[in-house]
């Protein structure tokens, strides 16, 4: 069985190394002792232990209780270990939802049983949020609904269960000077549990030897599922007694005769904690809740789609008429006129205001091949702010199982800013969204830049693109994507084709538009304060970009695209891969368009910016049908299949030629000759008949899917 881990954080080195002997005699492993703040937020993210003593006065501008708010937000539970017991520094401590607060100096059974408790604690809590993310909220998880809770006073509600009269009075008294409800006090066990079903308290303090049948742990193994945190108050501290204890996840675990201090910062930390796990695990339930109605939306909507378009197909099929898809290309034929003549408009480049600091956030899963190669290339960026390096980069190893930790190890080597952040399982795996929050939670820049683990770049890229960021309202900026494996096949050709115009034409329009993009995934920049705003990336979103991108735009923000800074990364050499991704994309595509029409319907957003975004939301099933009335055009053509198309000439026209003009521009404007161009935008033509196929596997998927997770594309690095 493996060992817990346990990280040290104190400045004053004989006391941590007497610190962890007595860890490592108490079976527990110590894998890193730090001493200032800021680094201890850096090796517990790479580390990822299971615990952090965390002292609060520390080396550095980063104290304790700053690096533990930081350290508890990536869900590593923090025991505080220091000789400031204060009210202030407690309630700036409290704010971290600490498991424990044990002042100097502790007995070393106190620091054990702490210790024990709160991972017996934490461990518990991590059940109850998989069982959620399972099942949602139901047995096993019990969080009492508001109406349930009785509000006397603001004051904190305690319940002493004590078989000591004079001790209970003494101890009541104390609870109140310190400014606690005492509720009532007790003495037997069948007593404390007709007591805490009638009061419910905010906390119960229980002596485990009581009068009667019934002792305080079997108390608290029949409250247990009223979700009430018990902090036991006990002469007794034998293995077996705590052992017993443990199996009941108590909050605290207190050993006669105490300190006054020792009482309070127990009782604070353990009201602080029980609080902020309710805060989680409700808001998480809410969160799954509404997933799971809009996977219901998204498959209600499938059904529905797929019923007109059968009933279309087989009315086009018993009549020989196909009148009814002239029109409907028609729709997007203009519009996509339209995006062409507005591309046509060149914005004016940017211009300095500030240089931010930047963090760099790289989600990697088995990226062993292409990490190396993309960090160096990060590493070199040429953006310097009084000549100090003005970014930092982070790597968020999600779980790899390839040698990906080891070349992140030697790369630490070489670059002392490369800050690297783990996820183990059952937290890795999750979505691209969570690995990506990680990041943004630790991190120190006010502008994030998001790249994926195969990308590529120049030293001047974000001295191009970071002047994008110009005006306030301005939440994100995203870079031109390119391949930079374009030649080893012609589907790599067709990928850098397809990015080309997405890039030179679609984002190029709406840039002209009125800052209304689309980020991208790789190459994108966003301001924290909006990335916060709209809590994080959606790690529910099978694509979270584009999820992003929809919701600052409901904000009323805007995203820009810098035609300049180009990020290259590896495309796929691999039909069958390649189908893999884009029905992971052509899915996240349709799941934004099912669950924010009706928002971006009602959004106080200008029309054109509504009209625009739903274009582009279902520019995926447009193109399927653009690419099914080429396929009814061969079949007349080639007198196979014979379907009268009755549409005014001119409607058929502009339906059959809208396609190209956007292809030929968007090669074009990457200074490719006009014969060359020609050739592959009918290559390009060929390539997208693909899309029939995948409309329609795309739908199959998000019928039979049952969760959303991260179904990343492998990288080769060639």
């Amino acid at each position: 069985m493996e060992l817990a881990s346990i990280i040290i954080v104190e400045d004053e080195m004989i006391t941590a190394l007497d610190l962890k002997e007595k860890l490592v005699e108490a079976g527990y492993s110590v894998p890193a002792i730090v001493s200032e703040g800021e680094e201890a937020v850096n090796i517990v993210a790479e580390v990822r232990p299971d615990l952090v003593l965390m002292d609060i006065v520390l080396q550095g501008e980063t104290d304790g209780i700053a690096a533990a708010k930081k350290i508890s937000s990536l869900d590593i539970p923090v025991i505080f270990l220091t000789a400031y017991s204060d009210k202030d520094t407690l309630q700036r401590a409290k704010s971290t939802s600490p498991y424990g607060y044990i002042i100097k100096p502790y007995p070393d059974k106190e620091l054990r049983l702490t210790i024990e408790t709160a991972l017996q604690k934490h461990a518990e809590y991590r059940e109850k949020i998989e069982i959620i993310l399972d099942r949602g909220l139901g047995e096993g998880v019990p969080i009492l609904s508001h109406d349930e809770e009785h509000s006397w006073e603001e004051r904190a509600r305690i319940l002493i269960v004590e078989d000591e009269i004079i001790t209970a009075m003494d101890l009541a008294a104390e609870l109140e000077e310190m400014g606690y409800l005492v509720v009532d006090t007790v003495g037997t066990g069948h007593e404390a549990i007709e007591k805490v079903e009638l009061f419910r308290p905010d906390l119960v303090l229980m002596d485990i030897v009581l009068r009667g049948d019934v002792d305080g742990i079997q108390v608290a193994e029949q409250i247990h599922d009223l979700d009430i945190p018990v902090v036991y108050l006990s002469a007794f501290s034998d293995d077996t007694t705590v052992e017993r204890a443990k199996k009941t996840f108590p909050f605290g675990y207190l050993i006669k005769p105490y300190q006054k201090d020792e009482l309070y910062s127990t009782i604070e930390t353990a009201l602080q904690q029980h609080k902020s796990e309710t805060t989680k695990i409700e808001y998480i339930d809410r969160k799954i809740t509404v997933k799971e109605e809009e996977l219901k939306l998204e498959k209600t909507s499938v059904f529905f789609i797929i019923a007109i378009i059968s009933s279309l197909v087989a009315y086009g099929v018993a009549t020989r008429s196909m009148t009814w898809l002239m029109y409907l290309l028609f729709i997007p034929a203009i519009y996509n006129l339209f995006i062409v003549s507005v591309s046509l408009k060149k914005q004016p480049p940017a211009e300095w205001v500030k240089k931010p600091f930047i963090s760099i956030l790289i989600p990697a899963h088995n990226e062993e091949f292409t990490i190396e190669r993309c960090v160096r290339s990060l590493a070199e960026l040429d953006y310097y702010h009084e000549n100090q390096r003005n970014y930092e980069i982070i790597v968020i190893n999600d779980g790899s199982t390839d040698r990906t930790e080891n070349v992140l190890s030697n790369l630490k080597n070489d670059f002392n800013f490369l800050r690297i952040i783990t996820r183990k399982p059952p937290r890795a795996g999750k979505g691209k969204g969570y690995v990506l929050n990680d990041g943004v939670r630790i991190c120190q820049g006010e502008v994030i830049a998001v790249f994926d683990a195969d990308a590529r770049i120049k030293p001047d890229f974000l001295n191009k693109i970071v002047p994008y960021l110009d005006d306030e309202d301005v939440a994100g900026v995203q870079a031109r994507v390119r391949m930079y494996n374009a030649d080893r096949n012609l589907l790599t050709k067709m990928q850098e084709v397809e990015f080309s115009i997405f890039g030179n034409v679609i984002l190029r329009a709406r840039d002209v538009m009125g800052k209304s993009g689309f980020l991208g995934g790789n190459g994108q920049l966003t301001r924290k304060e909006f990335v916060e705003k709209i809590e994080g990336w959606d790690g529910f979103a099978v694509t979270e970009d584009l999820n992003m991108s929809i919701k600052m735009i409901l904000d009323g923000e805007k995203i820009r695209y810098c035609p300049e800074a180009v990020v290259w990364q590896e495309a796929v050499p691999y039909w069958k891969s390649f189908f893999r991704q884009r029905v992971r994309w052509a899915t996240g595509n349709l799941e934004t368009l099912f669950v924010y029409l009706a928002p971006i319907i009602n959004a106080k957003i200008p029309l054109y910016k509504k009209i625009d975004s739903i274009q582009y939301l279902v520019f995926l099933m447009f193109t399927a049908f653009v690419m099914l009335g080429y396929v009814v055009l061969i079949l007349n053509l080639g007198k196979i299949y014979h379907f009268s198309m009755e549409a005014p000439v001119i409607i058929g026209l502009i339906s059959t030629v809208a396609f190209f003009p956007g292809v030929l521009l968007g090669i074009r404007r990457d200074k490719i000759g006009i014969l060359r161009s020609i050739v592959s935008a009918v290559e390009y033509w060929a390539y997208c008949l693909y899309l029939i196929p995948l409309f329609f596997a795309a739908f199959i998927h998000m019928i039979t899917r049952k969760e959303r997770r991260w179904a990343k594309t492998q990288h080769t690095g060639k």
